[in-house]
């Protein structure tokens, strides 16, 4: 026996002789183990063992029964192994009776690793040989690092070994994994690059294990990072069709024992809609709405971005059978086969929710009005619909208008104090139109807001809890804005819960649904009698860019509702600048045609006999002339000539 091996054999006798002596230089799970390996598993050290390996034939078993997880593991073992062999070390998977199922590095010096156990075969167990890495993994459960005299038994005194659990989506120990060495530093702070290895490639093995045995259900990544969410997400949930969880990785059992209350820990066989507020349904409409296909949701009141991986030979948007009718204030806002109708059904499914909403588009293509929509279609619909618009109010005052103040708080302040638009929503939905022109000051505060749901009103120490639904809108690049410095990119994934972009009226689809609905609109608002638009107006129309959308648009037709004595409004009943867009102004000319065109249009009469002229062809007519359709069709009305 070596000086250095009956040394370890003293040690060891006197910490187990006298309990109280806890080595400086021996941490207290190594301790622990010691005394388990004497006192539980009745080894003496002063026998030493060596290594203990299994035949071929029990080796080969248990290989086979491990076969579809060391399958699983070979691409991050071989990984591992190419990083480390240069330096000595051995890369080894263990089952959990602690039998070496794999082992890579151990081409160059087979017979000194066979000696040590370092090799496919060998078992290690508390049981067998006392404190090791891989027995002491299996005894806890947690990563170890048990460098040379750390061994309970004197025969491994020069080895180092590094050990992490991998563990399946119930909770339960799958396998360990170990990287060792014959022999290294003697300082144990050299080993701790190789297990935190280790412990990384663990992680990775058992998200590749998850992923394999819940390849039929859809599989929740999570992370508090957005940047890692694809690359390495930490934390991973697998849930059925039916909205259960059916697993979750170690990591997220683990965060969830930290940041969860005690009745919510246990996630494995709850709903996802416990979980996160929201099923699956629901999440996969939100997701599918998004180009990064990346949710950020608030789970115990901690946020963390969200991905999906749909089940295998599935695509990530789950089949739903024919949408159920939109609700009333929803289906209004397009026409039937409009292509608006899919995004709307998304919203109608969100509409209940706290989920906030984020309406993007250009002035005037009615982001209040689908707000307001939203509000209608949900529980809250008879509560407070408030709407601010963070760019008109001046920036001295939208702290005090948003927050309200206390009584006296400030000069010029009521005695009474105010309440703040926030506060005034309490129960129903605050709607933050023009959301990217908020001061940056106050874009913090509403962060408080919506992550803590109160409001702190100027001047006051005391914060007012309240139940708002969030729904904003921009026709800003909020990117862009986050990029220049302006806008805070944490308040926009916390605005960011869903994203709906409304079509300049230019690009819709149903234009002349939109005309009817706005028409109708104005004679209920006028308390006029329902006027239609004629073909050669509603032509005029379509062909108009609408710079002001929605908004100009309904400008133009109540201004022509009022004009219009009959009830039809014509080209002509529409403005100049409508007209000039689609005729731009004639100059005088001193052709034949225009002297033509000038003599045709001077009369009815001479109108008349044109039109009969050219067999009541409009178009040829107008050619002919040197004028469009439109001016002729104006001219037509203007002298009553109907064909």
């Amino acid at each position: 026996m070596l000086s250095k091996q009956h040394h370890h054999i003293r040690k060891v006798i006197g910490v187990i002789n006298n309990a109280a002596a806890h080595p400086k230089d021996t941490t207290t799970p190594i301790y622990e183990s010691w005394h388990r390996s004497v006192h539980q598993y009745g080894h003496n050290p002063e026998h030493m063992k060596a290594a203990m390996i299994l035949p071929d034939c029990l080796v080969k078993q248990h290989r086979e029964a491990f076969s579809e997880f060391i399958a699983i593991t070979e691409y991050c073992l071989q990984t591992l192994h190419r990083q480390i062999s240069a330096m000595g070390y051995v890369v080894m998977l263990a089952d959990t009776n602690g039998i070496v199922v794999e082992a890579l590095g151990t081409e160059n010096q087979s017979k000194a690793l066979l000696r040590a156990g370092l090799c496919q075969g060998a078992k290690w167990h508390e049981a067998d040989n006392g404190t090791s890495s891989l027995g002491m993994v299996l005894a806890t459960g947690t990563p170890i690092l048990v460098h040379q005299n750390d061994h309970f038994d004197a025969t491994h005194i020069n080895l180092t070994c590094s050990a992490a659990p991998i563990f399946d989506s119930q909770g339960r120990l799958q396998a360990v994994l170990d990287i060792s060495a014959l022999r290294s530093d003697e300082s144990k702070q050299s080993q701790h690059l190789v297990f935190q290895m280790v412990c990384h490639y663990a992680q990775l093995i058992e998200n590749a294990s998850f992923i394999h045995a819940h390849k039929k259900h859809w599989i929740i990544k999570l992370s508090e990072t957005a940047e890692f969410l694809e690359v390495d997400p930490p934390y991973l949930i697998a849930v059925d069709e039916n909205d259960r969880i059916v697993g979750s990785n170690q990591r997220f059992r683990q965060w969830a024992a930290t940041h969860l209350p005690p009745a919510q820990q246990a996630v494995n066989g709850c709903t996802l809609s416990a979980l996160t507020g929201f099923d699956l349904s629901v999440l996969l409409a939100k997701l599918n709405m998004l180009t990064s296909k990346r949710q950020t949701v608030d789970i115990g009141a901690h946020p963390l971005h969200l991905g999906v991986v749909p089940p295998v030979n599935q695509s990530a948007t789950m089949p739903t059978p024919t949408p159920a009718a939109l609700p009333p204030s929803l289906s209004k806002m397009c026409a039937p086969n409009s292509r608006l109708q899919h995004q709307l059904h998304k919203i109608a499914h969100l509409a209940d929710t706290q989920v906030p909403v984020l309406l993007n588009g250009e002035t005037g293509s009615g982001k209040e009005v689908l707000a307001r929509a939203i509000h209608q279609a949900s529980a809250r619909k008879n509560k407070p619909f408030i709407a601010v618009n963070c760019a008109a109010i001046a920036e001295s005052l939208i702290e005090s208008e948003l927050y309200g103040y206390a009584p006296n708080s400030f000069s010029g302040a009521s005695g009474k104090g105010k309440t703040g638009l926030i506060q005034a929503a309490d129960g129903g939905t605050l709607f933050l139109d023009e959301i990217g022109d908020m001061p940056l000051f106050l874009q913090s505060r509403l962060l408080r807001v919506l992550s803590e749901r109160e409001v702190l009103p100027v001047g006051s120490t005391r914060a007012v809890k309240v139940d708002i639904r969030i729904i904003s809108a921009t026709h800003c690049d909020l990117q862009q804005r986050i990029a220049e410095g302006k806008f805070r990119e944490d308040l926009y994934y916390r605005l960011n819960g869903a994203r709906f972009h409304i079509p300049p009226l230019r690009e819709r689809d149903d234009f002349d649904y939109v005309a009817a609905r706005v028409l109708k609109q104005c004679a209920v608002q006028l308390r006029l009698p329902e006027k239609t638009l004629s073909a050669a107006a509603l032509a005029l129309l379509r062909t108009y860019p609408w710079p002001g959308n929605v908004r100009q648009l309904n400008s133009i037709l109540e201004v022509a509702c009022i004009t219009t004595t009959g009830n039809r409004i014509e080209p002509h009943h529409l403005p100049d600048d409508i007209m000039r867009h689609i005729a731009p102004p004639e100059t005088p000319t001193h052709n034949p045609a225009g002297r033509a065109k000038q003599q045709i249009l001077s009369s009815k009469a001479s109108l008349l006999d044109a039109l009969a002229t050219h067999q009541w062809n409009i178009t040829g007519l107008a050619r002919s002339i040197g004028i469009s359709r439109m001016t002729l069709y104006r001219y037509s009305e203007k002298y009553g000539i109907q064909k």
